[in-house]
């Protein structure tokens, strides 16, 4: 298939092996508790999960994109972090809070 630009939608209906990256260790068992948890659920759903625990969710998306090189993955989580901001803007702030001072947050967007 021709790289053709995709949309966010189309990006997002994809299905990610989260369960072969943990066993491969790329990811955590914990930060896979947080996909599930998060991954395919409401917009609804998701806004709970980012106002109960914000940073948790971006600290995990920063190690994902940090960790991982699959272009297919690293887009679906870009999709991810784009569709959270377009919902509300404000939690841009999450990539700031307090508990993530010893993350740098902004590295993976960088390389």
């Amino acid at each position: 298939m021709e790289h053709a630009e995709l949309s966010t939608e189309q990006v997002l209906r994809r299905d990610i092996p989260w369960e072969t990256y943990m066993s491969t260790k790329l990811i955590s068992g914990t930060t896979l508790q947080l996909l599930r948890r998060y991954d395919h659920r409401s917009e609804t759903y998701r806004a709970q999960l980012l106002d109960e625990d914000g940073p948790v969710y971006v600290r995990m998306f920063v190690h994902v994109l940090r960790d991982i090189f699959k272009e297919e993955t690293v887009e679906y989580v870009l999709a991810l972090i784009d569709e959270m901001l377009i919902a509300n803007p404000k939690r841009a702030r999450l990539f700031h809070d307090k508990s993530l001072a010893d993350e740098d947050t902004y590295e993976p967007f960088l390389s």
